[in-house]
């Protein structure tokens, strides 16, 4: 007798067997690193294995055979228990297991199961698996005819990319939604108060989730962004399914048991505040926290972080008190993110991705830089993003400053110029094979977007050189900035650029073209007190020689006097920082 069941499971089985094809390959190169190298180097290497495809197929069916009573018994116990045991399947496929699959439908070939792990572990398994490779991974799947047809249309550099991001970022923001929805749609047996308070939170939640997404644009490399993004999305939407489970249940009934009200949700904010409060205060101090405080600290924080979780399990498991506890919660979490949790994160991940240019494999840099060229400028025309090259010049002004964290070589000093070397030649690859390929109605931008760039480098290698006492490769340096901020139309930026000059060219002995360049300086309108004060400066260096008193220019006040130039948003928030403290440095 043909049952469902005997067509299902060899068609599963062999769906599984086709994604575990494709997904060995992922994973010799993550756990058989020897290989890496001649697969890189030998495409005809690129094999997939037969021996390692039978070895994950026994190892998943081990798997499977572990797993099968306790999965059948989660399954049983109603459709929350099914939904989370999909999901499950899903985020592992989504993970690069979707091996298991396979081992899981060789396990119901051979032995009887229930159709439950085919049905709901097997076939999210394998969907999980497609998923990766459409989304996550990028193997050169292209026939020769297409590849010809890439390297007509891009040339040898410009990589292509898959259409991920805006796939993960709707899933995340779908996800974020998700308690909100969950309120509208099942509180209807909440009090008046308490459906107004939840849904309150759900909106908090909701913020966050649009301002996280937001600010995970300002990741400059594709695969680092991606992976923030996709992995947001996977935790919010498995916090939502486990929530929703008879895990949530669980949970919702021991947070009961606790104060909840006023002052449940008090104390939470506290345990989600606190934490962050002593990381925070100790980076602002330039102190290091031991490493066991910052694991409990993180500890802590994971299920309070933005009150995702709380609102979640009083949305799908309602008890009094939950309410209003999840919505202090969630404006404790709201409030730290409006003060600057999280801000410093796209910078860290940036830092991070850049180094991967710098690595000893040409190849991988090359594979980043074209992958950067093609997702950053060319497939957003209208608005080209380069963040990752204000990045490097950020990175390079700490670096020339001694701040070499993170950096496992610790270039510091001259050294930093790597770092401005690499932005100068990424955005020469911006000339050279994206301009020609430019749509012919956003060139100015992509024009105005690099003028922007190579200013904001010129300004750090300015800074880099400057720190390492080279005065006169300093005072080349910082006219160039000078002409630069002239052509772009920042005069204030100008200004501060040609006092730098005057007061290097004292240091250099050199006082007849000190004076030429402070009658420059005199002639030029200077309508802002700190402008006036970096001219007063120059002058007084002029006057007395090496011996300058403590300048009266604050980064703030620098910020305020660049603020009003064209293209705010081409340049770089991190100049006016470094600028008032070299500034201090020339004059100390």
């Amino acid at each position: 007798m043909v049952t469902a069941a005997s067509v299902v499971t060899p068609a599963v089985a062999v769906m599984a067997s086709v994604v575990t094809l494709v997904n060995v390959q992922e994973f010799k190169r993550r756990w058989l690193s020897a290989q890496l190298a001649q697969e890189i180097a030998r495409p005809v290497h690129r094999t997939y294995s037969p021996g390692l495809v039978a070895l994950l197929g026994a190892l998943g069916a081990g798997v499977a055979f572990l797993l099968a009573a306790p999965l059948t018994r989660l399954g049983q116990a109603g459709t929350a228990g099914i939904v989370l045991v999909a999901a499950l399947g899903l985020v592992l496929g989504v993970a690069g297991l979707s091996f298991l699959g396979l081992g899981a439908a060789v396990h119901a070939l051979w032995w009887p199961a229930d159709p439950l792990i085919v049905y709901w572990w097997a076939i999210p398994l394998a969907a999980g698996g497609i998923l990766r490779l459409l989304h996550l991974a990028e193997p050169d799947r292209r026939g020769a005819w297409s590849m010809v047809v890439a390297l007509n249309r891009y040339g040898p550099v410009i990589r292509g990319t898959a259409p991920a991001e805006p796939f993960w970022r709707v899933a995340g923001l779908l996800a974020g939604l998700a308690p909100l929805a969950a309120v509208v749609a099942a509180g209807q047996g909440l009090s008046p108060a308490d459906r107004a308070a939840l849904a309150a939170a759900a909106v908090l939640v909701a913020v966050q989730t649009t301002w996280t997404d937001l600010r995970s644009l300002a990741i400059p490399e594709r695969l680092a962004r991606l992976s923030r993004q996709a992995g947001t999305a996977l935790l919010r939407g498995g916090t939502v399914v486990v929530a929703a489970g008879p895990v949530g249940a669980a949970g919702a009934d021991l947070w009961s048991r606790g104060p909840t009200g006023v002052a449940g949700g008090l104390l939470l904010a506290a345990l989600a505040t606190l934490p962050w409060l002593l990381v925070e205060l100790t980076s602002r101090l330039g102190r290091t926290l031991p490493v066991p405080v910052r694991v409990a600290a993180t500890l802590v924080r994971i299920p309070l972080t933005g009150g995702f979780a709380a609102v979640a399990l009083a949305a799908f498991h309602p008890r009094p008190g939950f309410a209003v506890a999840a919505l202090l919660l969630a404006a404790a979490e709201t409030a730290t993110l409006a003060a600057g949790r999280g801000r410093g994160a796209p910078f860290h991940i940036s830092y991070r991705s850049a180094t991967g240019f710098l690595a000893d494999n040409p190849d991988r840099a090359q594979n980043l830089a074209g992958k950067w060229l093609r997702d950053a400028i060319l497939n957003r025309p209208a608005r080209p993003d380069l963040n990752l090259i204000r990045a490097l010049a950020k990175r390079a002004a700490l670096a020339g400053r001694g701040d070499s964290t993170g950096d496992p070589a610790h270039r510091t000093g001259r050294d930093a110029l790597c770092w401005d070397d690499l932005a100068d030649r990424l955005l020469d690859l911006v000339d050279s094979e994206v301009r020609p390929r430019y749509p012919g109605k956003h060139l100015a931008r992509l024009d105005l977007a690099a003028a922007n760039a190579r200013a904001d480098v010129s300004w750090s290698r300015a800074i880099v050189l400057t720190h390492a006492a080279a005065w006169d490769e300093a005072r080349r340096q910082w006219g160039d900035c000078a002409t630069r901020r002239m052509l772009l139309g920042h005069p204030a930026h100008e200004l501060f650029a040609r006092a730098m000059i005057t007061i290097l060219l004292v240091r250099l002995g050199r006082t007849a073209d000190a004076a030429r360049s402070f009658d420059r300086l005199g002639r030029a309108p200077t309508p802002v007190p700190v402008l006036r004060a970096c001219v007063e400066l120059a002058g007084a260096a002029l006057a007395g020689g090496p011996a300058l008193p403590a300048p009266p220019v604050t980064a703030r006040a620098l910020r305020s006097a660049w603020w009003g130039e064209p293209g705010g948003r081409l340049r770089s928030y991190w100049t006016a920082d470094e600028s008032a403290l070299i500034l201090r440095d020339v004059a100390g």
